[in-house]
């Protein structure tokens, strides 16, 4: 569910999941007083994810078996 973050009885952005989605008219003072935005750590490398996201060939009838 979202919810309206508010600056000074102005709507300034959109908080969903914990992230705040800031309006591009957000002053820089809401959004220094809303903190910095709270880095997530990365997982390590996946290789099995990296080599499901690969591109298969396009089959196309009329070209020989290679």
């Amino acid at each position: 569910m979202e919810n309206a973050v508010y600056w000074n009885g102005r709507q300034v952005g959109i908080e969903c999941a914990g992230k705040i989605l800031w309006f591009a008219s957000a002053p820089a003072e809401a959004i220094a007083a809303y903190g910095a935005p709270h880095q997530q750590p990365t997982a390590p490398a996946d290789t099995v994810v990296a080599r499901n996201l690969a591109m298969p060939r396009s089959y196309d009838p009329l070209r020989a078996p290679e």
